[in-house]
C-alpha cells in the first residue's frame, strides 16, 4: 500500500509528524454540508415561534440558499482545493488542484541521528528553504558543517583550519573532499565568490547527502564498529590486543 501523501487518501504519511494516520478531509462539498447545517441551526428556533402560514416560505428559501450553497460554492475556491487533517498530530496538509502545496514537499533525507540535536534542527531548517532560498540553505548547511567540524573534536571557528587539522590527523581523502565541498560552497553562499548560485538548487539539494555523508563517516560507523567489538570480541582478547598493540 502506498502511503505518501496523496489527494483525498484515507491514509497516507503525516509530513508533520511522519506517522501513517487517518485523515480527515475537508473541501467545497464539505464547506457546503457545514453551511447548510448552520443554517438549518440557526431557523431552528425562529421557526417555533412564527405562524404556520409563513413556514412555507421559509421552508422555499432555506431549500434555495442550500441548493445554492451546492452549486455556487465551489466557484469560490480553488479547483480540487481541499484540506486534510492529521489523526495523529492534529496538523493540516493543503491540497490545490490535487497537489499538495503546504507543507512543501522535498526529497531531502532526515538528517543523521548521530549529529548533535542543534546540527539537525539546522539541517531540517535549511531543508524547509532550500526550494525557494538554494543560497541561505547553503549557508545554514555551512553554519552546520562548523558545528559538525565542533562536535568531531575541533574548535568550530575556521572551518579550514580544522580540516587541516583532521587530514594531518590521517583523514580520508574522500571525507576531505566532502569536506572541502561543502565548505566551498557554503562560503560562497556567505560571501559571493566564483560560484554561481542564482540558480543552484540543485547543488543545494546535494549538499544535504555530503553532510549526512560527512556524519555517517566520521560518527555513525565508528560508532556502529566499536559497539560491535565491544559486543563481539571476548575481554580476555581484547587485553591480547592491547598488549600487541602496546596499549
Amino acid at each position: 500500500m502506498d502511503l505518501n501523501p496523496s489527494f483525498k487518501s484515507e491514509k497516507f504519511i503525516c509530513p508533520h509528524c511522519n506517522v501513517a494516520s487517518q485523515q480527515s478531509w475537508f473541501d467545497a462539498v464539505s464547506a457546503s454540508n457545514a453551511a447548510n447545517q448552520i443554517l438549518d441551526h440557526l431557523f431552528y428556533d425562529y421557526r417555533m415561534h412564527i405562524e404556520n402560514y409563513k413556514q412555507e416560505a421559509i421552508t422555499g428559501f432555506i431549500h434555495e440558499v442550500k441548493d445554492a450553497n451546492k452549486r455556487h460554492l465551489i466557484e469560490f475556491v480553488p479547483k480540487m482545493f481541499a484540506i486534510a487533517t492529521c489523526s495523529n498530530c492534529s496538523d493540516i496538509t493543503l491540497w490545490v488542484d490535487g497537489e499538495l502545496v503546504y507543507p512543501q514537499k522535498n526529497s531531502i533525507t532526515a538528517p543523521n541521528s548521530d549529529m548533535e540535536q542543534e546540527i539537525q534542527d539546522l539541517y531540517i531548517e535549511a531543508s524547509t528553504i532550500v526550494k525557494d532560498s538554494p543560497k541561505g540553505a547553503t549557508a545554514l548547511l555551512r553554519l552546520a558543517l562548523q558545528l559538525l567540524l565542533k562536535q568531531l573534536g575541533k574548535s568550530g571557528k575556521n572551518i579550514n583550519n580544522d580540516i587541516k587539522d583532521l587530514v594531518a590527523e590521517g583523514l580520508s581523502p574522500k571525507i576531505q573532499q566532502a569536506l572541502d565541498l561543502l565548505r566551498v560552497v557554503g562560503n560562497n553562499a556567505v560571501h559571493p565568490g566564483q560560484i554561481n548560485l542564482n540558480d543552484g538548487r540543485n547543488i543545494a539539494m546535494k549538499l544535504f547527502q555530503i553532510l549526512n555523508f560527512i556524519a555517517d563517516e566520521m560518527i555513525s560507523k565508528p560508532k556502529e564498529l566499536d559497539l560491535l567489538y565491544a559486543d563481539v570480541v571476548p575481554e580476555e582478547t581484547k587485553e591480547h590486543i592491547n598488549q600487541r598493540d602496546g596499549k
